[in-house]
């Protein structure tokens, strides 16, 4: 039984890989900078058509690494996907947490980057005459987190339209719920606030946790959005997949109303491991680009 289910994942792996490669050829834009920061560079892939269109969509991928790592070039083949079938793609970097600067960067550093970014490329599409009418955030893992993060909070003051949300693994509850007691260490890490014992008792850290939870700012005015989570994820605990489905169900009611969930039930972080499930995510993905961006 395990070699034919072998066999079949070797195959459904092998169509996947054919049909991602096969596309539009496009040009890439390396390393434009978008900010003052040493890593606030942006690398863009724009198709042919995109060329000759009266209007284009853009999907920007944020990068993961638990918010103190990861690099750009992490989502090119998930921007070379898109590219390939038509649509402007872009991959950024941006400033990361680390533990010898605690407090210089924060999550809401990195959401001003997300907003930076997206407001340099419309200028650099602008330089090129190339309109580009709406966007979408893409993440994973800790890319996903803050691409909800700025999705559900900042969409009203995005310097190009966001017409959805698409992300991968990422955290999406940053409270004791979702995370026990580590939820303090990572939302202090996250906002610079070095969280006292007085905090935990007054209910000042479950509210700063709470500040940084994109479940938390679910309503009936966010942008559509898709999301996927593992069923055997070592680092993304399940309290965010639940807190997750649980929040969009009692907003929107079942999955295919406003906001789209998928799942890979034999999966780690990595995705590696559901196929189907991959093949559905892209499929949904190209219909969110179809309907949001109107080609």
């Amino acid at each position: 039984m395990q070699r034919i289910l072998a066999m079949i994942l070797t195959v459904v792996l092998a169509f996947t890989t054919l049909f991602f490669t096969i596309g539009e050829k496009y040009d890439v834009y390396e390393n434009v900078r978008y900010g003052e920061a040493e890593r606030d560079l942006v690398t863009l892939y724009v198709p042919e058509s995109a060329y000759t269109n009266e209007q284009n969509g853009c999907i920007l991928y944020i990068h993961g690494g638990s918010w103190q790592g990861g690099e750009k070039e992490d989502m090119a083949p998930l921007c070379k996907k898109l590219a390939m079938k038509g649509y402007i793609t872009a991959t950024m970097s941006y400033s990361l947490c680390a533990d010898e600067t605690f407090g210089e960067v924060t999550v809401f550093t990195m959401l001003d980057e997300i907003g930076e970014c997206i407001g340099a490329i419309k200028t650099f599409f602008e330089e090129k005459e190339l309109n580009i009418t709406k966007m979408a955030t893409a993440g994973y893992s800790a890319g996903g987190h803050i691409s909800m993060l700025y999705s559900y909070t900042r969409a009203q003051e995005a310097p190009i339209e966001l017409a959805f949300t698409a992300n991968r693994v990422g955290p999406s509850d940053m409270t004791k719920d979702a995370w026990g007691s580590a939820a303090y260490s990572l939302t202090s890490m996250l906002t610079g606030v070095t969280i006292t014992d007085e905090m935990k008792q007054n209910g000042e850290a479950d509210a700063l946790c709470a500040s940084i939870s994109p479940v938390k700012f679910v309503n009936a005015d966010i942008i559509p959005s898709l999301f996927c989570y593992a069923g055997n994820d070592p680092l993304v605990t399940k309290g965010n997949r639940t807190a997750m489905v649980k929040v969009f169900e009692e907003t929107f009611g079942e999955s295919g109303n406003h906001y789209d969930y998928v799942f890979y039930p034999l999966s780690g972080h990595g995705l590696l491991l559901d196929p189907v499930s991959e093949v559905q995510y892209y499929q949904i993905l190209y219909r969110y680009c179809e309907t949001y961006f109107g080609y």
